[in-house]
């Protein structure tokens, strides 16, 4: 005969509370942190409340769930925020996000409503390590502070309207992989401090940079590097070297002038660009030896013939120079043609 044990109905009610409470306790932990949720919606409030980009932000519900949105698994501290890729956006970037104190990756890109400056409140994000502010309307200056936020390994400012010049407090950066500030309105130099630089992917182009390449930058060591389309100056030659690891260079539409024939290339180098400047001298024969990709030296005064081995990119790549020759281009008449006081 079995027997069973009586179960008091106050033991039970007390397991059923326990269970709710437990149930309660655990829905509370996957809410973010109430002053994250507050920041964002009034992001929301001031960027576009009743567009549909908004849609799952609402109050009161897990905005570790929201779209675009996402939280540190441990922590349920917002770490991640992407906004745009959306005309209807408008306004200026507000300055709640500095509340935000656990972002990690931080974008504001492809809205043509985006306006006004890079707001100071940025600067509290010290754990950032990726800032996209990309392809908006944004002006002013790029500023100095984002050299503080030393945890950051890619910063992308390009296709704005920013001006001014390049803060040299960005080589404060010691982590940062990439830089492109492209496609926007900025004067001045390349600052010296950039020569402290490794493997850096930096793209500056069409801006309206001027002034000397840096000395420094025969120190730096960049994965890429593309300033095409400014009016620098001077002996660019220091952005070459056998020993850095560059894949590619584009000094195309500058004013830059150094003798080609005593550079020595990165041996990965596979694109080339050195069109529309002054560069003088001969090609030298290591740029057959390269797995070049992508070659252009047009526009220049360099003479003598072509190395063998360069035929694949065509007479475009090496037209309206001094006096080069040879396939792609006619054959070259004379030897002591390169050495006639003419050409010299």
């Amino acid at each position: 005969m079995e027997i069973h044990p009586k179960i008091s109905p106050l033991f039970l009610f007390s397991i059923l509370i326990s269970f709710s409470f437990m149930i309660t306790l655990s829905h509370t932990a996957e809410l973010c942190h109430p002053s994250d949720e507050n920041a964002l919606l009034e992001i929301k409030s001031r960027l576009g409340p009743n567009l549909s980009f908004f849609d799952t932000w609402r109050p009161n519900t897990d905005c570790c769930s929201w779209i675009n949105v996402a939280c540190d698994k441990r922590t349920h501290r917002v770490n991640y925020l992407a906004v745009g890729q959306n005309r209807d956006l408008s306004g200026q970037i507000p300055s709640v996000v500095g509340q935000l104190s656990h972002l990690e990756t931080l974008w504001f890109n492809d809205m043509p409503g985006l306006t006004g400056p890079i707001p100071s409140a940025l600067s509290n994000l010290a754990n950032l390590k990726e800032l996209m502010l990309a392809r908006t309307n944004l002006t002013g200056p790029i500023p100095s502070f984002l050299g503080r936020l030393t945890k950051l390994t890619d910063l992308d400012l390009s296709e704005n309207r920013l001006y001014g010049p390049i803060p040299g407090s960005l080589s404060q950066l010691s982590n940062l992989q990439q830089l492109k500030i492209f496609k926007n309105q900025l004067t001045g130099s390349i600052p010296e401090s950039f020569g402290s630089f490794k493997k850096l992917f930096f793209q500056a182009y069409e801006n309206q940079l001027s002034g000397p390449v840096p000395r420094s930058l025969v120190r730096a060591d960049f994965s890429w590097v593309d300033l095409s389309s400014n009016q620098l100056t001077g002996d660019a030659s220091v952005l070459f070297g056998r020993r850095k690891r560059a894949a590619y260079i584009n000094l195309n539409n500058n004013a830059v002038s150094f003798d080609l024939s005593k550079v020595e290339f990165p041996s990965k180098l596979q694109g080339l660009d050195l069109s529309h400047n002054v560069i003088y001298g001969s090609i030298p024969q290591q740029l057959a030896k390269l797995p070049l990709k992508v070659l252009n030296v047009s526009y220049n005064q360099l003479c003598g013939p072509i190395p063998t081995g360069l035929t694949q990119f065509g007479s475009d790549a090496f037209a309206s120079n001094k006096c080069l020759c040879g396939a792609p281009l006619a054959p070259c008449k004379s030897i002591s043609l390169f050495f006639h006081p003419s050409f010299m």
